[in-house]
């Protein structure tokens, strides 16, 4: 029963993210329109990555995951004190600590686009740290919305949070439109844009917040108590864990910086196209899932436990395998059929399907990583998680240097060095979880995995076939004929599953 309400809760939450990841491409529709793929939106990718970096280590990685456990466990108390001091001491941390690393970004910027971006000629350098010192306080809004976020999943409010990014690109977009009619649209404006999307994001979750009993203010009372020790406790290695592992991004931005001019972008926009997917399948139940797995750790129900962690990974392989297998089939399709467009080229596109085929082969892995890590966060063990990230890192850096250089594959390498590194890191965290849980079945789960690449395979294939003859017949255009693949993609793998009695398949309208 309790994995029925969390699948139910997070194909909600999956639609509300996909809502939001529209609106985010419509964004980046926008920037590629104008833009183009040249040194100014490598410039731009490389400044907005950097307070993205951070806000996933401070905000997301903390507020609105390891957190959470916390939080529902002092929500669950009789004493509704201890809850709203929790609320005001983490707040209060929070932003010293946000306020003290948005002075960094401002008056760093042009040293820390070098850590970031070494290849940088002196110029794209300049303009990368102009960009980041407007955007510096687009880290300090960010994270306090993720605060938001992290309250309202622990009191299961699901739908508020996973709906508040849409006003961030909204945002995004009304300047971009608003500067093109009224004034006129250079680089810059973007770096504007996102910190007005960053208002708008975190004043529409204050009423909720406001609604569910969930204020919070400046307390400095005390703040390191016995309480926020052991949360720092549990949240500096994760900290640690996922600069390891967000340090990925940094790597491959760096040796990018290195290569011909647009590969910060192909691979920026082959990212977003990946995120799709791990957005409104991997984010969304593995969000909605945490305070459940809390809650079974709480109560040592292991068995339930270690069941939830295995019927979320398959739920997790069932929906993002045919999207990591459509994006290898027609990724050449999809990124001109966005893309293509004003200043982005054919080239361009080409260029970006190149780097999607690489990191689609590890999309499935990186979709199961987040639940994994969910599970290990949930029993309060970040050490492993951080100890593995860090191998992971070597072996990344390895594979970068190896495939992107030494075997001169260029940008694309580098995405499959990340592709690769996915891989390993998932069965290495795995294995460590069935140390804690002997019930999680890694067999089982491989060859369920190999089960739907094979349904995935044949759905989409066939239909590119069948969508082909209608297009010979019909003389469609290539946006109608694209489509037209995916719609009768999705029918086949739906009625495939349907054939081989994928349990899987229910969860979806439950």
């Amino acid at each position: 029963m309790i994995i029925k309400k969390i699948f139910s809760s997070s194909i909600r939450v999956g639609f509300l993210t996909f809502i939001s990841r529209i609106f985010g491409y419509i964004r980046d529709l926008l920037i590629t329109y104008f833009f183009g793929a040249n040194l100014q939106t490598d410039a731009f990718y490389v400044a907005f990555r950097i307070p993205n970096l951070f806000r996933r280590l401070l905000a997301e990685g903390t507020l609105s995951t390891t957190l959470v456990p916390f939080f529902t466990e002092s929500s669950l108390l009789k004493d509704a004190n201890i809850f709203k001091k929790l609320r005001n001491d983490i707040f209060t941390i929070l932003f010293l600590v946000l306020f003290v690393t948005t002075l960094l970004f401002y008056f760093f910027s042009q040293q820390i686009i070098y850590i970031f971006a070494f290849g940088f000629d002196e110029k794209t350098n300049q303009l990368a740290s102009e960009l980041l010192r407007n955007m510096s306080p687009f880290l300090f809004l960010i994270s306090l919305s993720a605060l938001n976020m992290g309250l309202l999943n622990s009191i299961k409010k699901f739908n508020a949070p996973a709906f508040s990014p849409v006003m961030l690109n909204l945002g995004v977009i009304g300047t971009i439109i608003f500067s093109y009619y009224f004034l006129s649209v250079d680089i810059f404006i973007l770096s504007y844009a996102v910190l007005f999307g960053a208002i708008l994001q975190y004043l529409f979750q204050l009423p909720f917040i406001f609604s569910n009993n969930l204020v919070y203010r400046f307390s400095f009372n005390n703040i390191i108590n016995d309480q926020t020790k052991s949360i720092l406790i549990v949240i500096v290695p994760q900290i640690f864990g996922l600069a390891i592992y967000n340090l990925n991004i940094l790597i491959n931005t760096q040796f990018a910086s290195f290569m011909e001019k647009g590969a910060v972008t192909y691979l920026y926009l082959a990212e977003r196209l990946v995120e799709f997917p791990l957005g409104i399948f991997a984010v969304a139940v593995a969000t909605t899932s945490l305070p459940d797995f809390a809650k079974l750790n709480i109560n040592k129900k292991f068995d339930e436990f270690a069941n939830l962690v295995n019927s979320k990974i398959k739920f997790l392989l069932f929906l993002s395998t045919p999207c990591a297998v459509a994006f290898i089939f027609l990724g050449e399709q999809i990124c001109s059929a966005l893309y293509l467009r004003g200043e982005f080229l054919s080239s361009d596109a080409i260029s970006t399907s190149r780097a999607l085929v690489a990191y689609s082969i590890g999309l499935v892995f990186v979709a199961s990583i987040r639940v994994v890590t969910q599970a290990f966060y949930a029993i309060k063990d970040t050490r492993t998680p951080v100890m593995l990230a860090g191998a992971n890192l070597i072996i990344n850096i390895l594979l970068c240097y190896i495939l992107g250089f030494y075997f001169n594959l260029g940008f694309f390498g580098l995405a499959l060095a990340a592709s690769i590194s996915a891989i390993i890191l998932f069965f290495m965290l795995t294995k460590k979880l069935k140390n804690h849980f002997n019930e999680i079945k890694i067999y089982e789960i491989i060859q369920y995995l190999i089960l739907i690449i094979l349904l995935s395979f044949i759905s989409i294939y066939g239909s590119f076939l069948l969508s082909n003859l209608f297009a010979s017949y019909l003389n469609i255009n290539p946006y109608i004929h694209l489509f037209l693949t995916i719609i009768l993609s999705a029918v086949a793998y739906l009625c495939l599953a349907k054939v081989a009695k994928l349990k899987e398949l229910k969860m979806i309208f439950e």
